[in-house]
């Protein structure tokens, strides 16, 4: 099948939105935040039971082009933008227990676009963009910023070979992977590993297509990147890749074509959330498949 092919189920549509964030808390998939093409950032939080959205508690601080990780049944809102404040600083976190997101931490260097992903109990920050604008180099970021919950406390990991924004980061096997992005030169391609032993990023060979805000999620111990944008227009496709091999092959494509979305795993399936389509800003929800065939 090729990547044009569709194999979906719509799940329930959440309001319309990008560049928003989401995961799993227990069971519940939540969607947090995003921009919905009016003056603001949203403050959104809708909760997912498996059959309903429901409304959740409400940010404290309005964002978008953040990062949303589920670390020791906490969710943590991290980065990202407001149009009303700027980049945003403020990491929030919201217990399974608690009704209310509450400001945990402030990000040493506040961007929006980076990659966030829990590794080894910690919350990693890659890259990002806290520039002026497009074609400001210095705002695009190569810096990672770690954060330790349980001591409080911020440390930096060596910095990515390649600064972007957009990019997408995922652990596996105490392994980082950073995927794809953009900057000031253009859409990027490149993956980028971090292994603690022994130390450091090094690119790695995954001929995947060159993109920037996809999401990406690991199922079964494989990498799924999926939509995205890559200069001339929003893409449906999914991508597999084999971390081990950097073997790559396309389950069917995503229904509805788009960049800036969410992603989470449930039960070996894929969830994709919301985003931009060429016809504007939207709320699909959809389950995706993710064999090849």
């Amino acid at each position: 099948m090729s990547a044009t092919d569709t194999t979906s189920e719509m799940a329930p549509t959440i309001a319309p939105r990008r560049a928003l964030g989401a995961a799993l808390l227990g069971e519940r998939v939540f969607a947090v935040g995003g921009w919905s093409g009016t003056a603001t950032q949203l403050d959104t939080v809708e909760v997912f039971d498996g059959v309903h959205w429901v409304a959740g508690p409400a940010l404290g601080v309005a964002r978008s082009q953040h990062g949303l990780v589920s670390l020791d049944d906490v969710l943590w809102a991290v980065g990202g933008w407001s149009a009303d404040g700027g980049l945003v600083s403020e990491v929030e976190a919201l217990r399974a227990d608690e009704t209310a997101w509450r400001v945990a931490t402030h990000l040493p260097t506040p961007r929006r676009e980076p990659g966030v992903a829990v590794w080894d109990g910690r919350i990693v920050v890659a890259g990002g963009f806290d520039g002026t604008s497009d074609g400001d180099l210095e705002g695009y970021q190569d810096l990672v910023e770690v954060y330790e919950p349980k001591t409080d406390t911020w440390s930096r990991f060596p910095r990515m070979n390649e600064p972007r924004r957009g990019l997408t980061l995922v652990a596996i096997e105490g392994v980082l992977y950073a995927i794809g992005g953009y900057n000031a030169f253009g859409y990027s391609g490149v993956v980028e590993r971090y292994d603690p032993e022994p130390g450091g990023w090094s690119v790695v060979d995954w001929p995947i297509v060159a993109r920037t805000w996809a999401a990406a999620v690991v199922v079964d111990g494989d990498v799924i990147v999926a939509g995205g944008y890559d200069g001339t227009g929003y893409l449906g496709l999914v991508e597999r890749i084999d971390p081990d091999s950097g073997a790559v092959c396309q389950p069917p494509a995503l229904h509805t074509p788009r960049a800036w979305l969410a992603a989470v795993a449930l039960s070996g399936r894929v969830l994709t959330l919301g985003g931009e389509t060429s016809t504007g800003i939207g709320g699909a929800a959809e389950w995706i498949e993710t064999q090849c065939r």
